[in-house]
């Protein structure tokens, strides 16, 4: 399978890499593959508007800037660590100013994933002087951040005085707008809902309904003081950040201890307990509320890049799925078998480049073929199968053509699934194969 090891760099640099990929493969198909049906591919593929706009996203993108509003020990570090799925929070300190706000790069070793600028509430914070008030001073400091969003963070089982920074975050939005000439998007966060009675409960799939039921009351208590002062915000949403760490040899360490590990500990920790409770819910709301182009691809490259990797695994499935229809509309029976087989064998490797390896049409012929039993025997009688509706052309025109063309379809977006259960979620090859049988049977 995939090597752990591989550089988030290098699979950003294999995503950029893909057109160039599918350009070669493409034109490397064989001379039995007319001219005309490669450049209708090529078309087909390359221009396809969804795939343009992710690649543009990975070549256009950079750490969206979030401002942080929260009382101290509400989770800012621990919801960001939720949110990108690996320990990076304890961030890197950048700057730091004596009426309590700080700006921080949020780092995966070197790459900057964010920059937070974090702050813990109008009503924690110090003036330096009696000629500027704090909220004065942080309303400056925040103009010249420029963020992307903001999250105020609530803690759910404490219900602080949060009206003081409500309308602090109104006055905000309220400059912000009247200096960058755009509106400052705004996500409520309410954090810590595990620690919501029975707090014995901490994995989310067995979340009581009394317990869901309270978070959803404290909710509607937060939205009502938002409400009442004033304040628009794009979302709320409860969450969990908990995450339990442990070291890459298996001994579970507490937050607190952490700074005390080996460098490489802390390099390579791992989840020993995910306590995470609608943060994928909340990447959704953040990159819908993040207004700039950029800002919003650079989210989903810190803390999405699976899911975008994914996700254009599963679309050029649905191109080649596609295509593989139109070729099977072909009326002669048998003279699309070779060329379908080619088609699949190229989505199969366009897949495989996503995941870092470099496949060859060969070798994905082999994986495909290998998926339907031994020497293939179980692939080429489908095919057979598929290609014997041609022969109802000779009773019904076209209707045998129109069922080969569902098949093909369907046959080639289950190779697509197997091939991605095992290059991008490295999967086993026998759970490949299961998910190929399944996708049929589906």
């Amino acid at each position: 399978m995939k090597d752990e090891k591989i550089k988030i760099e290098k699979r950003l640099e294999n995503m950029k890499d893909f057109y160039i990929k599918a350009n070669e493969l493409i034109d490397k198909l064989p001379d039995s593959i007319p001219v005309a049906s490669k450049e209708k591919i090529k078309d087909i593929v390359l221009g396809d508007e969804d795939l343009k706009k992710l690649m543009e996203g990975i070549d256009n993108h950079r750490p969206p800037r979030i401002f942080l509003i929260g009382r101290t020990g509400v989770g800012k570090s621990s919801l960001i660590n939720a949110i990108c799925g690996t320990y990076v929070a304890k961030v890197s300190d950048t700057k730091s100013c004596t009426y309590s706000a700080q700006t921080y790069l949020c780092k995966d070793k070197d790459r900057v994933l964010m920059e937070i600028f974090d702050t813990r509430g109008i009503a924690e914070s110090e003036s330096l002087n009696d000629s500027i008030s704090a909220e004065e001073m942080l309303i400056k400091e925040i103009n010249k951040f420029s963020p992307d969003v903001a999250i105020m963070m609530l803690n759910c089982t404490h219900r602080d005085d949060v009206d003081s920074d409500v309308k602090f975050l109104k006055d905000v939005t309220k400059q912000y707008s009247e200096v960058n000439h755009m509106r400052l998007p705004i996500v409520v966060v309410v954090n810590k809902c595990d620690e919501m009675a029975p707090s014995r409960f901490k994995n989310p799939s067995e979340y009581p309904l009394n317990k869901i039921d309270k978070i959803k009351d404290v909710v509607q208590y937060y939205k009502e003081i938002i409400v009442k002062n004033g304040l628009k915000i794009d979302n709320i949403i409860p969450v969990s950040s908990l995450i339990d760490w442990q070291t890459p040899d298996g001994i579970e360490i507490g937050v607190e201890d952490i700074d005390n590990l080996p460098q490489y500990d802390i390099d390579n920790l791992q989840i020993a307990f995910d306590g995470r409770y609608n943060i994928d819910e909340l990447k959704d709301i953040l990159e819908e509320a993040i207004i700039d182009f950029e800002a919003k691809m650079g989210l989903r490259m810190a803390a999405r890049l699976n899911e975008v990797v994914m996700k254009m695994s599963k679309h050029l499935n649905n191109i080649f799925a596609g295509i593989s229809a139109t070729i099977a509309l072909t009326p002669i029976p048998v003279s699309d078998i070779y060329i379908l087989l080619i088609v699949q064998a190229l989505l199969v490797s366009l897949i495989a480049s996503l995941s870092g390896r470099d496949l060859s049409l060969d070798s994905a012929k082999e994986f495909i073929l290998g998926l339907g039993g031994v020497a293939g025997a179980g692939y080429v009688f489908r095919l057979v199968a598929q290609q014997a509706t041609k022969f109802l052309n000779i009773f019904f025109p076209g209707s045998g053509s129109a069922v080969s063309s569902g098949i093909a379809a369907i046959g080639t977006k289950a190779i697509g699934k197997a091939a991605i259960a095992y290059y991008i979620e490295e999967k086993t090859i026998d759970e490949a194969k299961k998910k190929f049988e399944d996708a049929k049977k589906q």
